[in-house]
């Protein structure tokens, strides 16, 4: 999915409520993925487990988080993307115990929306390089909104036969 289609998930929200939304839902699922006990499932051969997926999220909670920092205040040096299977590789996730993975993502996510809720409307339409394309800070809370709510949506679909 590319980052426009995650950002247009957010589309008729505030940046801010976007993000403070997302919460919610995604501690609702990852309380299903407990009492389901499927943190080590995955749903096919050399796919994510969902330990795996959730620190997936988690670093690119981090990235996203410092990207849109690091345009708010200014910094004009370009960003450079990242391979999130290389991550993923050197994350040792098994290690952490769900409930850890839980409330680090939870924490992220309420830290985020207080970030985003600092800006101000100025800020949230600077822009500068990532990788191979230009995007605003507001644009980066709305791609952080709409890629987490893409891979909740494969976690209840793949991982939970939720339809």
């Amino acid at each position: 999915m590319a980052h426009t289609d995650y950002i247009k998930r957010a589309e008729g929200f505030k940046v801010e409520e976007a993000l403070l939304e997302r919460i919610a839902v995604i501690t609702n699922t990852l309380q299903k993925v407990t009492v389901e006990g499927k943190w080590d499932y995955t749903y096919a051969e050399g796919k994510w487990t969902v330990k795996e997926l959730v620190q997936h999220l988690i670093d690119c909670e981090r990235i996203f988080s410092y990207r849109a920092l690091h345009i708010a205040r200014q910094d004009t040096s370009a960003l450079n993307g990242f391979d999130e299977n290389q991550y993923n590789d050197y994350a040792k996730e098994e290690q952490k115990e769900p409930s850890e993975l839980v409330e680090e993502y939870l924490s992220l996510m309420r830290s985020v929306y207080y970030e985003f809720k600092g800006f101000t409307t100025e800020t949230l339409t600077l822009q500068n390089q990532v990788a191979h394309y230009v995007v605003s800070v507001e644009e980066i809370g709305r791609l952080m909104y709409g890629h987490s709510l893409h891979h909740l949506d494969v976690l209840k679909e793949r991982y939970l036969n939720e339809v």
